[in-house]
Protein backbone atom coordinates (compact mmCIF):
# COMPACT_ATOMS: atom_id res chain seq x y z
CA UNK A 1 0.00 0.00 0.00
CA UNK A 2 2.68 2.05 0.87
CA UNK A 3 4.43 2.10 -2.85
CA UNK A 4 1.19 2.40 -4.35
CA UNK A 5 1.36 5.74 -2.22
CA UNK A 6 5.03 6.53 -3.66
CA UNK A 7 3.85 5.47 -7.07
CA UNK A 8 0.96 7.97 -6.75
CA UNK A 9 3.02 10.69 -5.21
CA UNK A 10 5.88 10.54 -7.87
CA UNK A 11 3.23 10.58 -10.40
CA UNK A 12 1.52 13.53 -9.26
CA UNK A 13 4.99 15.41 -8.93
CA UNK A 14 5.76 14.47 -12.45
CA UNK A 15 2.57 16.07 -13.91
CA UNK A 16 2.88 19.40 -11.72
CA UNK A 17 6.91 20.07 -12.94
CA UNK A 18 6.07 19.27 -16.30
CA UNK A 19 2.74 20.61 -16.65
CA UNK A 20 1.24 22.27 -19.32
CA UNK A 21 0.65 26.49 -19.90
CA UNK A 22 -1.72 28.36 -21.78
CA UNK A 23 -1.00 31.55 -23.40
CA UNK A 24 -3.26 34.40 -22.87
CA UNK A 25 -2.85 37.88 -25.18
CA UNK A 26 -2.24 40.67 -22.90
CA UNK A 27 -4.01 43.72 -22.50
CA UNK A 28 -3.36 46.76 -24.25
CA UNK A 29 -0.63 44.92 -26.24
CA UNK A 30 -0.33 44.83 -30.09
CA UNK A 31 -0.27 46.98 -33.22
CA UNK A 32 -4.04 47.80 -34.41
CA UNK A 33 -4.75 46.30 -38.13
CA UNK A 34 -6.23 47.94 -40.83
CA UNK A 35 -9.00 46.13 -42.49
CA UNK A 36 -12.07 45.75 -44.61
CA UNK A 37 -15.09 44.14 -44.24
CA UNK A 38 -15.77 42.26 -47.09
CA UNK A 39 -19.25 41.69 -47.94
CA UNK A 40 -20.20 38.63 -49.26
CA UNK A 41 -20.29 39.92 -53.08
CA UNK A 42 -16.88 40.56 -53.38
CA UNK A 43 -15.20 37.53 -52.06
CA UNK A 44 -13.10 35.01 -53.62
CA UNK A 45 -15.57 32.14 -54.75
CA UNK A 46 -13.21 29.03 -53.22
CA UNK A 47 -13.30 31.19 -49.83
CA UNK A 48 -17.44 31.51 -50.29
CA UNK A 49 -17.63 28.30 -51.00
CA UNK A 50 -16.22 27.11 -47.59
CA UNK A 51 -18.50 29.84 -45.86
CA UNK A 52 -21.58 28.85 -47.68
CA UNK A 53 -20.69 24.88 -46.54
CA UNK A 54 -19.57 25.46 -42.92
CA UNK A 55 -22.04 28.29 -42.23
CA UNK A 56 -24.64 26.05 -39.67
CA UNK A 57 -21.94 25.71 -37.21
CA UNK A 58 -19.57 27.98 -35.79
CA UNK A 59 -16.74 29.27 -37.63
CA UNK A 60 -13.05 30.48 -37.07
CA UNK A 61 -10.63 30.53 -39.16
CA UNK A 62 -8.35 32.24 -41.84
CA UNK A 63 -7.62 32.15 -45.45
CA UNK A 64 -5.41 33.34 -48.02
CA UNK A 65 -5.42 34.03 -51.86
CA UNK A 66 -2.30 36.10 -53.82
CA UNK A 67 -3.63 39.38 -53.32
CA UNK A 68 -4.96 39.41 -49.55
CA UNK A 69 -5.80 37.48 -46.95
CA UNK A 70 -8.69 36.92 -44.75
CA UNK A 71 -10.01 36.34 -41.37
CA UNK A 72 -13.53 34.71 -41.18
CA UNK A 73 -15.97 34.42 -37.53
CA UNK A 74 -19.21 32.94 -37.65
CA UNK A 75 -21.37 32.18 -35.26
CA UNK A 76 -23.64 29.29 -36.64
CA UNK A 77 -27.75 29.51 -36.22
CA UNK A 78 -28.85 32.41 -34.86
CA UNK A 79 -32.15 34.66 -34.63
CA UNK A 80 -32.77 36.75 -37.60
CA UNK A 81 -31.07 40.24 -37.16
CA UNK A 82 -28.03 39.35 -35.12
CA UNK A 83 -25.33 41.07 -36.29
CA UNK A 84 -21.27 40.58 -35.27
CA UNK A 85 -19.35 43.54 -33.53
CA UNK A 86 -15.09 43.61 -33.68
CA UNK A 87 -13.63 44.49 -30.37
CA UNK A 88 -9.82 43.86 -31.56
CA UNK A 89 -7.97 43.09 -34.20
CA UNK A 90 -4.50 43.25 -33.21
CA UNK A 91 -1.05 42.22 -34.50
CA UNK A 92 1.46 40.91 -31.54
CA UNK A 93 4.52 38.79 -31.45
CA UNK A 94 2.32 35.04 -31.09
CA UNK A 95 0.21 35.98 -34.12
CA UNK A 96 -3.15 38.51 -35.04
CA UNK A 97 -5.49 38.55 -31.69
CA UNK A 98 -9.10 38.75 -33.53
CA UNK A 99 -11.74 39.49 -30.98
CA UNK A 100 -15.31 39.70 -32.25
CA UNK A 101 -18.95 39.69 -30.40
CA UNK A 102 -22.27 38.45 -31.76
CA UNK A 103 -25.33 40.90 -30.98
CA UNK A 104 -28.82 39.60 -30.69
CA UNK A 105 -31.47 40.87 -32.23
CA UNK A 106 -33.45 43.32 -30.46
CA UNK A 107 -36.56 41.75 -31.86
CA UNK A 108 -37.95 38.74 -31.22
CA UNK A 109 -37.54 36.58 -34.49
CA UNK A 110 -39.05 33.15 -35.86
CA UNK A 111 -36.60 33.27 -38.34
CA UNK A 112 -32.81 31.87 -38.56
CA UNK A 113 -29.74 33.40 -40.08
CA UNK A 114 -26.02 32.28 -40.08
CA UNK A 115 -24.35 35.77 -38.81
CA UNK A 116 -20.42 35.72 -40.50
CA UNK A 117 -18.12 38.39 -40.56
CA UNK A 118 -15.02 38.41 -43.32
CA UNK A 119 -12.09 40.94 -42.84
CA UNK A 120 -9.83 41.46 -45.82
CA UNK A 121 -5.73 42.32 -43.99
CA UNK A 122 -3.15 43.56 -46.41
CA UNK A 123 -0.42 41.63 -44.67
CA UNK A 124 1.23 37.92 -44.66
CA UNK A 125 -0.54 34.72 -42.98
CA UNK A 126 0.00 34.43 -39.78
CA UNK A 127 -1.12 32.67 -36.58
CA UNK A 128 -4.75 33.76 -35.35
CA UNK A 129 -5.94 34.00 -31.86
CA UNK A 130 -9.46 34.32 -31.58
CA UNK A 131 -11.19 35.59 -28.67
Amino acid sequence: MIHIKRIFALALLACLLTGCSIESAPEGNGTELEYTIVAQEDLPPELLEQIETGKTQEMKFSYADADAFYIVRGYGEQPAGSSIQILKLVSTADGIIFNTQLIGSSEKQTTSAYPYIVVKLLCDEQNIVFE
